[in-house]
């Protein structure tokens, strides 16, 4: 909870708030947000007096998903609901709570229609489209980027809709606006928002709020059931499929590549393009929105896929029916690969030591990939493990042959017979 917040705090401070108004919005002290913008956590016990608090504050969470689910939910209906989990409270102060949420949303459904130049954008994927790869049927998507504002969008055919995948084509599209919005709307899936069950609310994954507050972007959650808020992207889905792929001769024959090449050659002539409602560009009406975006970092966010590895006796890890090789001082261990799906290559970590960069194959291939340099520090770890076997082996062969030595004297009777018959030579031997 402590680092969540921490992100936010982050967030907000790049959007250019204060540590006061940072507090506010937040529900913490001025002296944490000072921590929280040096990635500090204090999770400590907290002494002091408490603050007070409404009843009804541990049941926002419900309230709110409750909310979500029927704006226009009765509030006798929803006091009912609120009793039967055991809520101990009134109905003035549901009611109160009620109107204030109510006007929240009505606020946030006018600005739906008012969006300010660089203040949001709305992301959704697109598809699946099926194409055809050799004689394979495969699957590809299209990630969108609208502004709210200008109407401009970016758009991305990829294979996949993973994480690693969705924060690469993020920052190919702030490359592509030349800066950030202040606020990013999303849909529902699991790679972008999780639902909390114990504090009852969604929260952004925690590695896209990590992105997030790296680039200096609030994520949005799209509310269910209430498609109009993502309405400008939708269009944008609809605009692709009736409009650019009817341009795209056997769309479903070309590569993917290709296709985003045409793609954005067409994304350009629907920039040119005049808005009826507005009368100007997508381009024209841009310019107001790059006054407005937030300046891109100096370093790019780490996007790659963490992906656990475990080194048969063999010498490989299997990734997605595919083995490949480390070298033989690697046998048994679980390594860590950090796999971009951009250059479809995976750096292979034993720690913090780089063990080697592999280059991967496509998923169902069933490849063996062995280097000779991998192969060679095999061989030689097989020959010191030979040499040592037969050392050991020549130990307990010379171990064995002392011991049935020994046991031949002990069982031949002249050695008893030596010695019993030796006489003591003098009085010192007896005594001894």
């Amino acid at each position: 909870m402590g680092e969540y917040k921490m992100l936010e705090a982050q967030i907000l401070h790049k959007q250019g708030m204060k540590g006061v108004q940072i507090a506010a919005s937040l529900g913490v002290t001025r002296r944490t947000v000072y921590n929280y913008l040096r990635n500090k956590v204090y999770t400590g016990k907290k002494t002091g007096r408490p603050v007070g608090k409404s009843k009804l504050s541990p049941w926002y969470p419900f309230i709110d998903s409750e909310l979500e689910l029927d704006f226009h939910l009765n509030g006798e209906v929803l006091y009912d609901k609120l009793q039967r989990v055991g809520y101990p409270g009134g109905k003035t102060i549901l009611g109160d709570y009620l109107q204030s949420k109510r006007q929240e949303y009505r606020r946030q459904a006018v600005f739906r229609f008012e969006t300010l130049p660089g203040k949001q954008a709305q992301v959704d994927w697109a598809g699946p489209f099926h194409y055809w790869q050799g004689n394979i049927l495969r699957k590809r998507y299209c990630f969108i980027m609208k502004s709210g504002y200008s109407r401009r969008c970016y758009k991305e055919f990829t294979h996949s809709k993973e994480q690693s995948v969705l924060l690469a084509c993020h920052k190919r599209a702030f490359a592509y606006f030349g800066g950030v919005f202040e606020e990013i709307l999303y849909d529902n899936e699991k790679t972008m928002f999780l639902y909390d069950a114990q504090e009852r609310k969604w929260k952004a994954h925690p590695k896209l709020l990590r992105f997030a507050a790296h680039y200096g972007f609030t994520p949005k959650r799209c509310r269910v059931r209430r498609p109009q808020t993502k309405g400008k992207v939708e269009r944008a889905v609809r605009y692709l499929k009736y409009s650019f792929f009817p341009s795209v001769e056997n769309i479903k024959y070309v590569e993917t590549a290709s296709l985003n090449e045409k793609l954005l050659l067409w994304l350009k002539r629907v920039d040119d393009k005049i808005l009826r409602q507005f009368n100007q560009t997508r381009l024209e009406r841009f310019e107001e929105d790059f006054k407005n975006l937030l300046p891109l970092p100096s370093m790019a966010f780490d996007h790659r896929q963490e992906e656990p590895l475990i080194v048969d006796r063999e010498g490989r890890f299997t990734f997605k029916t595919n083995r490949y090789s480390v070298p033989a001082a690697y046998l048994g261990r679980q390594l860590i690969g950090y796999r971009d799906p951009d250059t479809g290559k995976m750096d292979v970590y034993a720690g913090l030591q780089l063990v080697k960069t592999v280059d991967l194959s496509p998923a169902g291939a069933r490849k063996d990939i062995t280097t000779p340099e991998d192969r060679k520090s095999h061989y030689r770890a097989w020959e010191k493990a030979r040499d040592w076997q037969q050392k050991q082996a020549h130990k307990a062969a010379e171990r064995k042959k002392k011991r049935a030595n020994l046991e031949n004297v002990v069982r031949d009777p002249a050695f008893y017979d030596d010695l019993f018959s030796k006489q003591p030579s003098s009085q010192e031997e007896v005594l001894v």
